[in-house]
């Protein structure tokens, strides 16, 4: 979440509204347009103006109107043959390249207007044009608008009539270009990438200029243009189709057709070629030899007017290969979405049925067998490497390795019909060396069953609504996106409904959502990040709230700081800290080890012992190590330096202090009582299925069965707590509850002994045990297991009877005290972080690597 609010700051602060000129480009201020009316704001046009080399001032005005995303760059290599003998404008269109990136409509339509209106502006009556990809939907547009400002018209790997546009379905390509919308816009939001993503070719605006535009109305212009037309094509475009080039020739029967050997990118790898014909051209509108549409032969004129639609036809050949590599490839991320989607191009007549079946069971295969070999090949060893730990956990193995044993050929087959259980069931066949012949017979029954239902459930739904959908269009997205939703529903939410196991789990994923202390983070906290952001303008330091703690480094404690040094801050607490010694990072496992058996032995310790990170948060990597065997694992597969500490029993509390420095007593802030989770068992029940009976356990079951993935087989004896939680960390499965009622005097003279020995310290949260309440109240017998600073969270918050008001009005007072503090440090000569600083801080945390004990 700060990552995110970061990267919000550093676009806000560092992305221009437009992009940056190229030598020899000029700016000019133009009206903004969305569709044919203006909208009253201006937008700013970047372009070059190159007159002609010839220095005839007579000589013809071509413009050059680039593709999406191809920008201008691509037809650079026209430009020294071309402007021999023409002056060429070259523009950015809006939401491109040095011109204005934000822009209300990118339809090619409102680019055509751009381009009139530069036209204007630079006084030019009338121009030749040349569009490239997408830009020759621009000119296109331009001709229709104003055709008696066209001298003429150069379609090159151009766009034009609708039927031969992707799947050649408007319908079916606006909801595909609408998902594309989707997900780029959903990545630029929720992914913290500093403007990476605004600055990469395919962005927003591209798919904006597709999403905006409408081909259709270009079969009419097409048909209807009269002036001279070039139309250049490479026959390997698979892009824009050969066929679309030919279509456009036969339409436009004046035109002059050139087809090259070569692909869309002709003006990158054949700019000698293309503007040598493109320059005969522009000789020949000169000099009147190109003909107009009154000029056009007898025979092609009666062959443009023939009634001659367009059969939608399935594609076949190399475009049916792409087809299936794309169902192929998709069913290495989704096999359920992409079996869809499959469903959807064949109810469109894009690819037919079985070609789209066949694509989406070998995919299958492809990708179940990896992982079938990965677990017979790495074993247990993947789970902690990519891709693997991504898609599988410890948990989901050891939860069905002895059902597995027993009934693994069945498994396989249901597997198929079980979303969510295929990657743990596939990757365990390998794992226990089933033979490979028999788990691929079984495997291919299962996906020869399951994946034409589906691609045929899609295809039916898809035929039947998508005929709906060409009559009321501009829900046509929303359409196809509900019947996508609808289906992944009936697979994730209706089938699990048939078992009890199912039904407990759904139920925990419902009270994750009703109750609001189990919410995301990216969901929680834009209430609080938005307060955080006006009390630094109130304030005038927007990362002010960094000197609230002097004493600590790394912005008060704000991210990425030592636990060590912090708790080295504490030493004059003598035994009110736990002990504890660092192991560093860099270390060989063998070292660590002696240095961790001479500490014990100093300080007198045994088993269980505390490993944690000393750089980490939210209980990360913590783990109650009980032998010397989990300390050897743990020490050789941490990446980071270890903080071992003593291990001390008893009540868990999170106290929240705070001393204003103005004054010599401080306060407690707030009280956490932190419970550990247990289940009772019944002498009858697995550990499992205790986890899902459990009202409160459920709502964790994903985290607790991982945690206890050995024992989750194991029958609980009646009457026995098996304890779920033993760390205090409301993220792994910790009941916290306001234990505001149990601060008293003596306790809070207790924190401010502790907390004067820590010179510079004003703000945060002890985390300490206890034996009792009762020693709590007397301020006694306490010890400090950890101490955090100004990113300290005042975790009664999450107290179940607390609402999500009472936390954010908690939260903005924990925020408004720190910035209060902060301000009087201030003016004491304690500067906080630079705002560069700390979005630098913010972006390590999020990219640091996490580690799971």
């Amino acid at each position: 979440m700060l990552a995110l609010l970061a990267s919000y700051l550093w676009r806000h602060f560092t992305l221009p509204p437009t992009g940056s000129l190229r030598p020899g480009q000029d700016r000019v201020v133009l009206p903004e347009w969305r569709g044919d009316g203006e909208t009253g704001g201006q937008i700013e046009l970047a372009y070059r103006d190159l007159p002609s080399a010839s220095g005839d001032k007579d000589a013809p005005v071509l413009i050059l109107v680039h593709g999406i995303p191809l920008m201008p760059e691509a037809m650079e290599g026209l430009v020294p043959a071309l402007n021999a003998q023409a002056r060429l404008i070259i523009p950015d269109l809006p939401g491109f390249g040095a011109s204005t990136r934000d822009v209300p409509d990118y339809s090619i339509r409102a680019q055509a207007r751009a381009v009139l209106d530069l036209m204007d502006h630079l006084g030019l009556e009338k121009a030749s044009m040349l569009g490239y990809s997408q830009g020759s939907g621009v000119v296109l547009n331009v001709a229709e608008i104003a055709p008696e400002r066209v001298e003429s018209l150069t379609l090159l790997s151009g766009i034009g009539v609708q039927d031969y546009e992707l799947t050649g379905d408007y319908t079916l390509n606006h909801g595909l270009y609408g998902m594309q919308l989707l997900i780029l816009t959903g990545a630029r939001e929720v992914l913290p990438h500093f403007g990476l993503l605004d600055r990469s070719m395919f962005n927003v605006p591209y798919a904006r200029s597709f999403w905006d535009s409408d081909q259709r109305p270009l079969r009419s212009v097409l048909e209807t243009y009269d002036g001279p037309m070039l139309i250049v094509h490479g026959d390997q475009d698979f892009y824009v189709p050969p066929s679309t080039a030919r279509e456009h020739h036969r339409i436009v029967p004046q035109s002059e057709l050139e087809m090259m050997p070569g692909s869309h990118l002709l003006p990158v790898h054949q700019p000698e070629e293309v503007a040598a014909r493109v320059k005969t051209f522009l000789e020949e509108v000169k000099t009147g030899a190109a003909k107009i549409r009154s000029e056009a032969s007898p025979e092609r004129l009666l062959k443009a007017a023939a009634d001659e639609p367009v059969a939608r036809r399935e594609a076949a050949g190399r475009t049916l290969a792409f087809y299936c590599a794309l169902l192929v490839a998709g069913t290495q991320v989704a096999e359920d979405l992409t079996c869809i989607s499959a469903g959807f191009l064949a109810a469109r007549g894009v690819v037919p049925f079985w070609a789209g079946t066949v694509a989406c069971i070998f995919g299958i295969f492809v990708g179940d067998m990896l992982l079938y070999l990965a677990g017979r090949v790495f074993g247990r060893k993947a789970l902690h490497h990519a891709p693997i730990k991504w898609m599988l956990k410890e948990r989901d193995l050891s939860s069905m390795e002895e059902w597995f044993q027993q009934r693994g050929p069945m498994l396989i087959v249901l597997s198929r019909f079980m979303p969510g259980t295929r990657i743990p069931v596939f990757f365990g066949a390998g794992m226990l060396h089933m033979p490979t012949g028999k788990f691929m017979f079984y495997f291919f029954i299962a996906a020869a069953a399951w994946t034409p239902c589906l691609v045929g459930l899609a295809w039916w739904l898809g035929d039947a609504f998508i005929g709906y959908f060409e009559r009321f269009e501009k829900y046509a997205i929303v359409g196809l996106l509900g019947m996508v939703v609808g289906i992944m529903l009936l697979l994730h939410l209706v089938v699990p409904m048939f078992t009890w196991r199912g039904r407990r789990k759904l139920y925990g994923r419902w009270r994750r959502w009703a109750r609001w202390e189990y919410w995301p983070a990216w969901f929680f906290y834009p209430p609080v990040a938005l307060y955080v952001l006006w009390l630094g303008l109130r304030n005038r330091g927007l990362t002010l709230f960094t000197a609230v703690n002097p004493g600590m480094a790394d912005g008060s404690g704000f991210t990425g700081e030592s636990k060590a040094d912090i708790l080295g801050k504490l030493r004059g607490a003598g035994e009110a800290v736990a002990e504890w010694t660092t192991l560093d990072a860099d270390a060989p496992a063998d070292e660590k080890e002696r240095r961790l058996r001479a500490f014990m032995e100093e300080r007198g310790l045994g088993f269980p012992l505390v490993l944690k990170p000393d750089i980490g948060e939210r209980g990360s990597g913590v783990a109650i190590i009980r032998d010397w065997e989990a300390a050897r694992v743990y020490l050789e597969e941490c990446p980071f330096s270890v903080i071992a500490q003593r291990y001390v029993p008893g009540r868990e509390y999170g106290v929240f202090y705070v001393r204003l420095p103005w004054e010599e007593k401080g306060r407690i802030f707030g009280i956490t009582d932190k419970r550990f989770t247990s289940v009772t068992g019944d002498g009858r029940r697995p550990l499992e299925e205790l986890i899902l009976a459990d009202n409160r356990a459920v709502c964790m079951e994903a985290f607790f069965e991982q945690k206890h993935s050995d024992r989750l087989s194991e029958v609980v004896p009646a009457g026995e707590k098996y304890v779920l939680a033993e760390l205090g960390t409301h993220c792994r499965g910790a009941l916290f509850l306001d234990g505001g009622e149990l601060a008293t005097e003596p306790l809070r003279e207790w924190f401010q002994r502790v907390s004067d020995t820590f010179e510079g310290f004003y703000f945060g949260r002890y985390d300490v045990r206890v034996p009792s309440e009762e020693d709590l109240r007397a301020g006694q017998n306490l010890t400090v297991i950890e101490l955090n600073g100004v990113s300290s969270e005042a975790t009664w918050i999450y107290d179940p009877k607390h609402s999500v008001l009472f936390a954010w009005r908690t939260l903005f007072e924990q925020w408004r005290l720190a910035f209060e503090i902060a301000a009087w440090n201030r003016q004491e000569g304690h500067r906080p972080l630079s705002l560069r600083a700390t979005v630098k801080a913010i972006f390590r945390r999020s990219v640091r690597e996490s580690f799971e004990a």
